[in-house]
């Protein structure tokens, strides 16, 4: 087992990508602590955690609060006694409305960079003297192909997603030496958080006269691998990276998908 015995903290835990790496990591013999927004999602997952032997702590929390991501922080660390591993996967384009920038107002810009990137910086400050003083830890940023690039009518989502993998890079640089490694994974267009979406990719969908199914055909052709990227993939790479075998692997940002095109 890769992860046997390390303690993880994963936000955005309910569903998606979360939900995956979740049930990756217990697999893998870790212990996992989640938060999201909605109770009946994260009792789901808990169970599922326990049914693969494991541990597993819930919080319902919104990582746009930094009182309530502070207090998941200190919850988890009374609950486990320590945390090895840090999943900061809450986010999304549902508050990104699709606008160009000539149409953004301030609080689209502000919804996407609170949900995207503050919660990330939140997490990780309060989480990060527990790692430094005990010498270990590994962070792992879920951000998208669009931080990698720009995108059109996303660009308050394109810019958050771009900071994160700033941050991830400096955060890299600056605890090396405390035995803390933080990598990014870059998702495209990934089957769990998309299809259900109707207030996110269905207002764009409309936008061109699609279904969600017809738009997410079209988004995914500009890709490498022409399909919607499966949960389960992204929570592979994310063993890795939270895995012993990713010691010498630090400030990597890694497409999974190679690319997308959402004109």
């Amino acid at each position: 087992m890769r992860l046997k015995d390390r303690v993880a903290l994963i936000t955005g835990g309910g569903k998606g990508i979360g939900r995956a790496i979740a049930l990756a990591f217990a697999a893998e013999g870790a212990d996992v602590a989640l938060c999201s927004r909605t109770d009946s999602d994260l009792r789901n997952v808990a169970t599922e955690v326990e049914r693969l032997g494991r541990r597993c702590f819930v919080r319902r929390a919104d990582v746009t609060v930094k009182d309530e991501c502070v207090a998941t922080v200190e919850a988890a660390l009374r609950h486990f006694g320590h945390i090895d591993i840090l999943v900061n996967n809450a986010g999304g384009g549902d508050v990104a409305d699709y606008r160009t920038l000539l149409e953004m107002d301030d609080k689209c810009w502000f919804d996407n960079i609170a949900l995207n990137l503050h919660g990330t910086w939140y997490f990780t400050k309060a989480i990060l003297p527990h790692m430094v003083e005990r010498g270990y830890g590994r962070i792992v940023n879920i951000a998208s192909v669009a931080g990698l690039q720009g995108v059109p009518r996303l660009g308050a989502y394109a810019a958050a997603k771009h900071g994160v993998i700033g941050l991830s890079r400096t955060l890299a640089l600056e605890c090396g030496e405390y035995g803390i490694t933080c990598n990014v994974i870059c998702p495209g267009p990934t089957r769990a958080g998309w299809t259900i979406s109707d207030t996110g990719v269905g207002k764009i969908a409309e936008r061109y006269g699609l279904s969600v199914d017809e738009y997410n055909a079209r988004a995914v052709a500009g890709g490498a691998i022409k399909r919607m990227v499966e949960p389960e993939e992204v929570a592979e790479l994310a063993v890795y990276f939270a895995s012993e075998k990713s010691g010498a692997t630090t400030g990597q940002s890694v497409s999974v998908c190679g690319g997308f095109n959402m004109h």
